[in-house]
């Protein structure tokens, strides 16, 4: 088959998979496809995403499509019996009213397994969120808003409260998130949850008579990164804390005999930095939370960064049928995998292996059966399923052999393109700590020949690389440039210490390991061009994009995206950075200033000389664009060469999601950018260099 190199407009022809959900027979694996369609807006041809179901046999076959229509359909959740499907969807339904401000109105529906029309079964705006059906099927519980029956009178927008706005979701609406319940076949929705607190994640115990809930039902919630378990008693709406509020709760799980919750949390050790471990209390409140996993020295999250979706959560912990053991996500270097926590003595066995992102699950009832959503540097993502053995021995365990794909999504485009296959390498770095690495070679790397080389700094700190496709770097490498990834302290996947490893230190060692990390990679990888370099990253990946060039002129082009440039005004205008003061940066701005300062990328603009490209989202609330605003204000008054692009209505997550024609010129500018200041232009490689396994193996 004849092939050519990816080009910025197949972002368009990709089509993205998620939210995966295995029928309880084990029979049927629904999950969400999304692709990007052309549309007009305002009489001009635009783009725009729509997603729909779709149902694929467990044991192979033609996927086929399950719901249709001009809207989003998410998060199909299968009811107990298996018979219906329910669904978030932000179609049109009639009596429905018009659009809400700032899209069309979601909702939940219903649509029988045997297919035919779907029925909607709110009757408002609620925003629904979390929705899970009751053991017997005819209720639904999910976290909303009350409904908003009267628009505001005016468009002023009066803050009194501390986290008043969110990235993705812009400035809150004045509407707390509740707890609700419907009946699934439609009809009003009770009010289960009350108070000016945020309640998410219902989940119903088996008998059907309480619901487990998360909120920080506290005061000063909104200072504080903490929520708690609470249990809710639907006779007499009595409610019970299990927890201690003590850190971030997610996802609490009921044991099959209705005794014991389990759920995912951490106790604010480091702040966002702390391993999220698995926690079991029992559901009466008899006694407090136990953590099972404190001895595992890694974070039961998914945590690789991609541009193919934004921050996918982990699974809510799934428990075996007798209640022995609570199936988990991990975090393991540049993967994640799938594990079986045991809940007598807190045992950890990875149940997968493999260079892979694992970035959904899905249990059947037996938890003899698991659909997985997976991708590689290969594959965007697609659909597989695995079997679940060793439950009855105690030795739970997913055989690969037994692992078999059931989606190939992609196949008709990427088959039909070369891709670079990117090659792992460990390095030292600061402490002489061993650190992991990629570089993706050029698409059509010639031995002999170095080639220009763009140093990539991941987001977070606290998420990494991995093993994941990533759109933009193959735009990079088919253009003929490599592309170099590390994943230095402060990276997930690597155990607590080296997580948390950024402590009152960004722009330090972590900033050392990077640079060991390119000098590593250009050691060993003799098509890496050491005079013909560039950099690149976005959020704290743009932080250190700017540190870097304010403390080294070996590049000779950057772009920073989404960055924070100013530590002090960060602070206080995201939607989360006041929270650094409590464990990230040593206590709020006016009582360390200087910290704050001295640790900004703006306080070194004047020894920046790279040529620099700024891009940034307009309606960024988490590095908000006032950051980059300073940045180019500074460069542009000392005559450096610096471009600063705005994006209108767009977020953080504008090379995630946001609207596809911004999406594809945003990586026009990089390219454009790297092109014009580090022309992609092979040279001989130095004398008495080899080219050895380019581009495939491993070193």
């Amino acid at each position: 088959m004849s092939t050519r190199r990816i080009a910025l407009e197949d972002l368009l022809a990709l089509r993205a998979v998620s939210d995966v959900a295995l029928s309880p027979d084990g029979r049927t694996v629904a999950y969400v496809q999304e692709v990007i369609v052309e549309e007009r807006v305002e009489e001009r041809p635009s783009h725009g995403y729509r997603s729909a179901i779709w149902l694929v046999d467990a044991d192979g076959g033609p996927p086929r499509p399950f719901t249709a229509g001009a809207g989003c359909d998410r998060r199909p959740v299968w009811s107990p019996d298996g018979s219906r499907l329910l669904f978030v969807s932000d179609r049109f339904a009639p009596g429905g009213g018009g659009p809400a401000r700032g899209g069309r109105p979601r909702h939940l529906w219903v649509i029988a397994r045997a297919g035919g029309e779907a029925r909607r079964i709110t009757e408002h705006d609620h925003a629904p969120a979390d929705a899970a059906w009751s053991p017997d099927g005819t209720r639904v519980a999910f976290s909303g808003k009350p409904p908003l029956l009267e628009p505001p009178a005016s468009d002023v927008k009066i803050i009194t409260r501390l986290r008043h706005k969110a990235d993705g979701e812009g400035f809150w609406d004045g509407r707390y998130r509740h707890i609700f319940i419907v009946p699934s076949d439609g009809g009003s929705a009770l009010q289960v949850t009350s108070g000016e607190f945020d309640h998410r994640e219902p989940a119903w115990s088996p008998e059907g008579d309480r619901l487990a809930f998360v909120a920080n039902r506290s005061e000063d919630a909104d200072a504080s990164n903490a929520a708690d378990v609470w249990v809710v008693t639907l006779q007499g709406m009595d409610l019970r804390r299990l927890s201690a509020g003590a850190g971030p709760v997610s996802a609490p799980a009921w044991s099959p005999d209705g005794t014991t919750i389990a759920y995912l949390g951490h106790d604010n050790v480091c702040m966002g930095a702390s391993n999220t471990m698995l926690w079991v209390v029992p559901a009466d409140g008899s006694a407090p939370p136990r953590c099972l996993t404190r001895h595992f020295d890694r974070s039961l999250v998914h945590h690789i960064l991609s541009d193919m979706r934004a921050h996918p959560p982990a699974g809510r912990p799934t428990w075996s049928p007798d209640g022995r053991f609570v199936f988990v996500m991990v975090a393991e270097g540049g993967t994640t995998q799938l594990a079986a926590v045991e809940v007598a003595t807190g045992t950890v066995r990875l149940l997968t292996t493999g260079r892979r992102e694992i970035y959904g699950e899905s249990y059947d009832a037996r938890c003899r059966r698991v659909a997985l959503a997976v991708s590689d540097p290969a594959t965007p993502g697609d659909i597989w399923m695995a079997e679940v053995g060793g439950l009855e021995t105690g030795q739970p365990a997913i055989p690969a052999a037994s692992e078999r794909r059931l989606t190939a999504v992609n196949a008709s485009l990427l088959d039909g393109r070369s891709l670079s296959a990117p090659r792992r390498f460990a390095f030292r770095g600061a402490d002489d700590w061993t650190i992991e690495g990629w570089v993706m070679p050029p698409v059509g790397a010639k031995p002999g020949m170095c080639y220009p080389t763009i140093l990539a700094v991941h987001g977070g700190p606290h998420f990494a690389y991995g093993e994941a496709f990533f759109f933009e770097f193959q735009v990079l490498c088919a253009m003929g440039y490599a592309v170099v990834l590390t994943n230095p302290r402060g990276s997930q996947g690597y155990g607590q210490t080296f997580t948390a490893a950024t402590h009152h230190d960004w722009g330090g060692k972590d900033y050392a390991d990077i640079m060991a990390g390119l000098d590593a990679a250009l050691a060993r990888f003799p098509f890496l061009d050491p005079d013909a370099l560039g950099v690149q990253g976005g959020s704290y990946g743009g932080y250190m994009t700017n540190w870097i060039i304010g403390h080294t002129t070996r590049f000779k082009a950057a772009v920073t995206m989404r960055s924070i440039a100013n530590c002090l005004s960060q602070w206080g205008t995201s939607d989360l950075a006041y929270h650094k003061s409590s464990w990230e940066f040593p206590g709020d701005p006016w009582e360390h200033p200087t910290f704050y300062w001295e640790r900004s990328p703006l306080a070194y603009a004047g020894r920046i000389n790279t040529p620099l490209l700024i891009l940034h989202s307009e309606q960024d609330l988490r590095c908000p664009i006032s950051e980059g605003e300073q940045l180019f204000t500074a460069l542009k008054k000392q005559g450096k060469t610096v471009v600063f692009a705005r994006f209108p209505d767009e977020s953080h997550d504008l090379s995630r999601n946001g609207q596809p024609g911004h999406r594809i010129e945003r990586l026009r500018l990089i390219a454009d950018w790297f092109a014009r200041h580090l022309p992609p232009l092979a040279r001989p490689a130095p004398a008495g260099q080899t080219l050895a396994g380019v581009p495939g193996e491993d070193a």
